[in-house]
C-alpha cells in the first residue's frame, strides 16, 4: 500500500543528499542510492548503498532501510532483521522516538549514519562503539533498566506496573522508587515516554519479563 506522507516526504531529499535518488517501483516510491561515512575531520571512511522504503505506519515508525551492498552479513548478530531490513533500535524505543511523527531526511541524519557509521566501526574494531543491547528477551531487560535505572526485577515489574495504570504522583512528592529525590527529579519524565507505549510493556511484562523472572529466581539485572 502506498504511504502519501512518505512519498511527499522525500520529494526534497535528492536536494539534501544529491547520492540519492526516488525510484517509481510500479507506482510505489522509494529511495535508493549511497550514503557516505564522513567524520568531523571531513575523512571519508565508507560508502554505503542502500534503499529506503515506506513502513506500513510510517511516520509513527520508522522507514525500512536495506543495505543493498552486501557490506555486511544480514544476520541479527549483526543488527539485521529476518526480512533483511536493518534493525536500527529495539521497537520500544522506535515507537517513543516516532510518537510525533517522523520526517526521512532527519531519519537518515539522526538514525541511518550513525547506524551504518556503527556497523564501520565494528567492521574495523571488532565491536560496536556505542556498545549493543543483547539479542532477545535479555535486550528487552537491558532496554527497560537502561530507562527505568530499576536495581531488581521486584522493581522493574513494579514501574511497570505504575506506569500501566497511570499512577499519579504530586510533583513535590519523594519518589517511591529511589527514594533520593522529588519524582519530577528523577522517574517522571522516563515514565511519560514510556506510557507513549503502554502496549508493549503490558506484553513485556506479562509474556516476556515475568516469566524469565520466575524461570531464573535469582537473576540479576545487568546495570545493577
Amino acid at each position: 500500500m502506498i504511504n502519501a506522507t512518505f512519498e511527499n516526504d522525500i520529494k526534497e531529499l535528492p536536494n539534501h543528499f544529491p547520492k540519492l535518488k526516488i525510484v517509481d517501483n510500479k507506482g510505489e516510491r522509494s529511495i535508493q542510492g549511497e550514503i557516505d561515512i564522513i567524520d568531523f575531520e571531513g575523512k571519508k571512511w565508507a560508502t554505503y548503498s542502500i534503499e529506503i522504503k515506506a513502513s506500513s505506519d510510517y511516520p509513527k515508525t520508522f522507514p525500512k532501510l536495506f543495505e543493498t551492498g552486501n557490506a555486511f552479513p544480514k544476520i541479527a548478530d549483526w543488527h539485521v532483521n529476518s526480512d533483511e531490513s536493518c534493525c536500527i533500535d529495539v521497537p520500544q524505543n522506535e515507537l517513543m522516538i516516532c510518537k510525533d511523527g517522523l520526517i526521512v531526511k532527519d531519519f537518515i541524519y539522526n538514525y541511518v549514519i550513525p547506524y551504518l557509521a556503527n556497523q564501520k566501526f565494528r567492521e574495523l574494531e571488532g565491536y560496536y562503539l556505542y556498545g549493543e543491547y543483547s539479542h532477545g528477551i535479555l535486550g528487552r531487560i537491558e532496554f527497560y533498566q537502561s530507562k527505568l535505572k530499576s536495581n531488581s526485577p521486584y522493581q522493574m515489574m513494579q514501574m511497570f506496573d505504575f506506569i500501566i495504570k497511570g499512577k499519579k504522583l504530586d510533583r513535590q512528592a519523594r519518589c517511591p522508587f529511589c527514594k533520593k529525590s522529588k519524582f519530577r527529579n528523577c522517574h517522571k519524565k522516563v515514565f511519560e515516554e514510556l506510557s507513549a507505549i503502554k502496549t508493549f510493556l503490558m506484553y513485556d511484562g506479562m509474556h516476556q519479563l515475568i516469566p524469565f523472572f520466575k524461570s531464573y529466581p535469582d537473576y540479576q539485572l545487568p546495570l545493577t
